[in-house]
């Protein structure tokens, strides 16, 4: 987190940036419910389990190489996106 602060200069003026890496995040993860939600009710539990965690592999491996804070947030929104969509379809599986 120190270097994610000192890469990009985000001490003083540029704080804000922070916090909205971290919301998007969770609002990300919001939208993620919703939509896998329906998702997982047309197609299947396993099947948007598997597609959720290809996708978290994907997003998580960019979100690592971002070269930017928009980027950053971005990847990080479609990386809660895809969270919400395994967190979901894990626990009706577990049931």
């Amino acid at each position: 987190f120190l270097l994610f602060l000192l890469q990009w200069s985000l001490v003083c003026k540029s704080v804000w940036k922070v916090h909205i890496a971290k919301f998007s995040l969770l609002v990300g993860s919001i939208f993620g419910y919703l939509v896998f939600g329906i998702l997982a009710d047309w197609f299947g539990r396993h099947t948007v389990l598997i597609t959720s965690v290809l996708f978290m592999l994907v997003f998580g491996l960019t979100v690592a190489f971002s070269v930017n804070v928009p980027m950053f947030s971005t990847l990080r929104f479609f990386e809660g996106f895809c969270l919400a969509g395994i967190t979901l379809s894990l626990y009706v599986l577990s049931k």
